[in-house]
């Protein structure tokens, strides 16, 4: 079967590459930051060079943020929610259409909106577990190098105050609790869907429960700010469209 997301190319790839780019930013500001500790203050046109582009550095990281949050991030939301209920009502509200995803048999649109949802939250919980593994690690350095410094008696305050910023920042320690409360509630909404379909309440139940649980994951997307790594997603693809295969003959959809 052909498979095609044109949404990921046209929307989300340049949502990753700004997100690449804010990471690289961080980098560079961070070491700016450290390197203007031990940069001779007696050679002041050196020490004005490091201290400029600190600034211009974080000025970038600044504008980054700023697109991606408020331009990038959401164009492709909303086109991925277009493709959604393009697929779910039988509608094109879109020209940029996926091929392959979302097969069921379901034929009514609310369920076909819920399996679509369970579909969804099954490849974002094992995704996000992925990604969890090393940003856990990352995190974990960086605090413990921050713990470090911070008990460390003859470190400078100008070091502790370096580390601080980058370890509080959302590029460290937030962006790993943000992924794990992300991996959290797409593992809660993938529960909550099943259930719909393994005891399946009565039908305007039915539709209320799956309209609450589809409204709890994307603004969970939203708030979180985690794109998704196209990386994992490529390299478990397989597996985890088998595990779907087996969990629609389960549940009959």
């Amino acid at each position: 079967m052909s498979r095609a997301d044109p949404i990921r190319s046209n929307y989300y790839d340049s949502v990753e590459l700004f997100e690449k780019l804010s990471d690289f930013l961080f980098y560079v500001a961070a070491v700016l930051s450290l390197v203007s500790l031990f940069v001779d203050k007696t050679t002041p046109r050196l020490y004005e060079v490091t201290l400029t582009a600190f600034a211009l550095a974080v000025i970038a990281l600044f504008g980054c943020g700023l697109f991606l949050r408020l331009y990038l991030t959401p164009r492709a939301e909303d086109n991925r929610r277009k493709d959604y209920f393009s697929k779910a009502f039988g509608v094109n509200l879109t020209h940029d259409q996926t091929d392959g995803y979302y097969n069921n048999a379901e034929t009514d649109p609310i369920r076909r909106l819920g399996a679509q949802l369970l579909e969804n939250s099954h490849f974002s919980k094992a995704i996000t577990r992925r990604m969890a593994r090393f940003e856990r690690w990352r995190a974990t350095i960086y605090v413990a190098v921050y713990l470090i410094c911070v008990f460390n008696r003859q470190a400078d305050i100008g070091i502790v105050l370096a580390a601080s910023q980058a370890v509080f920042s959302e590029q460290i320690l937030s962006k790993w609790l943000r992924l794990e409360w992300l991996r959290t509630r797409c593992e809660a909404t993938y529960e909550s869907t099943y259930r719909l379909f393994a005891g399946p309440p009565p039908k305007s139940e039915f539709a209320a429960m799956t309209l609450e649980s589809m409204a709890m994951y994307e603004t969970t997307k939203s708030s979180a700010g985690i794109t998704l790594s196209s990386k994992y997603f490529g390299e478990m693809n397989d597996a985890l469209s088998a595990e779907w295969d087996a969990v629609k003959t389960a549940i009959n959809l």
